[in-house]
């Protein structure tokens, strides 16, 4: 029994090493708050660790996580959403907070925010976490070819996003970001 549970920790213990920075990333750019990608993070591998023997093996289990991510995500999502109404209702007055970025950034984060949520998930899957076509497609139980297209459609609409962001700021710099915009065809 010791040993079983020896070799399960090990498993585990390899698939954290592997994958906690990738889901870290993806949590990051999808939560509002550092503390919900915290606890996204914490809750995607409490759900490997529950479910180890469900978890493929290989690179499969990759998208595994990513899609287990997903569903702790719209979870969060859900529940900062009912938090938010229920705020409302209780507060007379909502406090805006200012957060400064670099410019750069600011309208990199304008474009992300401009494209619909299945643009934005698809464009950050396959740029800033790296996924192919057809690991995203398992994340989001989508067939490939859809999963193309979309991603497709998704970097010309942040390309056209971001460059009415970039003209509207007088941004110089757009080649910070070149790596995504060549492949964004106008």
């Amino acid at each position: 029994m010791a040993e079983a549970d020896s070799e399960r920790r090990r498993c585990f213990d390899a698939l954290f090493q592997e994958h906690v920075a990738g889901i870290a990333s993806y949590c990051r750019w999808r939560s509002g708050s550092p503390g919900d990608v915290e606890d996204a993070v914490a809750e995607v591998f409490l759900i490997a660790w529950r479910r180890l023997d469900d978890v493929p093996p290989g690179e499969e289990a990759r998208a595994w996580l990513y899609a287990t991510a997903r569903r702790v995500l719209a979870n969060q999502a859900r529940a900062s959403a009912r938090r938010g109404r229920l705020n409302e209702k209780l507060s007379v007055q909502p406090v805006a907070v200012e957060v400064e970025e670099d410019s750069l950034a600011g309208s990199v984060h304008d474009a992300l925010a401009a494209l619909g949520p299945r643009d934005r998930e698809v464009l950050l899957l396959a740029e800033w976490e790296g996924l192919s076509p057809a690991e995203i497609a398992r994340v989001m139980h989508s067939p490939a070819v859809t999963v193309r297209g979309r991603l497709h459609r998704a970097r010309r609409r942040f390309r056209a996003a971001f460059e009415s962001q970039a003209v509207a700021a007088n941004v110089p710099g757009q080649a910070a970001v070149s790596p995504l915009l060549s492949r964004c065809e106008p």
